[in-house]
């Protein structure tokens, strides 16, 4: 029997996916091919799922010989073939359902970000939907309403006046959210749903129809059967929506819980250091650089494995 497929090559799968949805999709720069080859020599795995992409152009006969970033320059119509086949990408003999997973998701959706990305995304009423590392989300607007269906991972919300007054709704799988006039983020977890509000207010209604109002300065979780109750929000909790990890006195468990969302490979907190307390604001373009100011403000140093396996130790 063959191994199920890792959670480590699913990342790769998913990531790999939107690499080459990117630089196939026009002419991509010089920081766009630098960054995919950094990605590409990170990990094995990222090696094992960019093979899969070349192998399936091989197949459909779309470029002869192997694949380098320099040729990524399909059609559309070769474009989505290529993502086609990812969806039915099987691992043979595994018992893992490529269609039913979060790859199948990302790859279906009309939006997403690979580990370690953000995308800010204007909307076609003005409204601006911005994704947070590793998410997607599907965006439908018709006569009657604007509706964001995020698929998983986190989005941040600013919704624009609308002439026609739709109502701006999101929809997660517990629940759905209706903007009045608003900023917010909102987070899929496995088994619920986070929802933060910045500005005005957000009402959720549960799929029984249970309905909560949730004004700005306040944050829920809610499941699809339940609401936990309304909690203050914390400061700086939006902030990767401006390219910034904010902490005011959080234990270092949390900062390298959220900081490993952002980093590839493995980031690990010891228990001997896990209270330790830390405020400050860092970029997210550099986890590498956040990880040396925090040895730098406590009493912790860096132990690495590997490159892409680090561990915060005492000092």
């Amino acid at each position: 029997m063959t191994p199920k497929l890792t959670d480590s090559r699913r990342q790769a799968l998913r990531s790999a996916s939107h690499w080459y949805a990117l630089l196939s999709d026009g002419r991509p720069s010089p920081q766009q091919e630098a960054r995919w080859q950094q990605w590409y020599e990170q990990d094995h795995d990222h090696r094992w799922a960019w093979q899969q992409v070349e192998n399936l152009r091989q197949q459909m006969g779309h470029l002869p010989g192997a694949l380098a970033s320099r040729a990524l320059n399909d059609g559309r119509a070769a474009r989505r073939q290529v993502l086609k086949g990812l969806m039915l990408l099987a691992i043979a003999g595994g018992s893992w359902r490529l269609w039913d997973s979060e790859l199948a998701e990302g790859l279906r959706a009309d939006y997403r970000t690979a580990k370690g990305m953000t995308l800010r995304q204007p909307l076609a009423d003005g409204s601006i939907l911005t994704l947070n590392t590793d998410s997607a989300a599907d965006v439908y607007f018709d006569a009657r309403q604007r509706l964001v269906r995020l698929r998983y991972g986190e989005i941040a919300i600013r919704t624009a006046r609308d002439e026609s007054q739709r109502p701006f709704r999101v929809q997660t799988r517990d629940g759905s959210l209706t903007a009045l006039g608003t900023e917010f983020t909102v987070r899929q977890f496995a088994d619920e749903t986070r929802l933060a509000v910045q500005q005005h207010a957000v009402e959720v209604r549960l799929a029984h129809g249970q309905i909560q109002r949730v004004e700005a300065g306040e944050s829920l979780r809610f499941s699809a059967g339940a609401f936990s109750p309304i909690r203050t929000l914390s400061a700086g909790e939006d902030s990767w929506t401006q390219g910034v990890l904010s902490f005011r006195d959080r234990p270092l468990r949390e900062v390298i819980a959220t900081l490993s969302r952002y980093r590839p490979g493995i980031l690990r907190c010891d228990p001997r250091v896990a209270d330790l307390r830390l405020s400050g604001a860092f970029p997210l373009s550099d986890t590498g650089q956040i990880l040396q100011i925090i040895t730098q403000t406590l009493p912790v140093k860096l132990q690495f494995a590997t490159r892409y396996w680090v561990t915060v130790v005492p000092a």
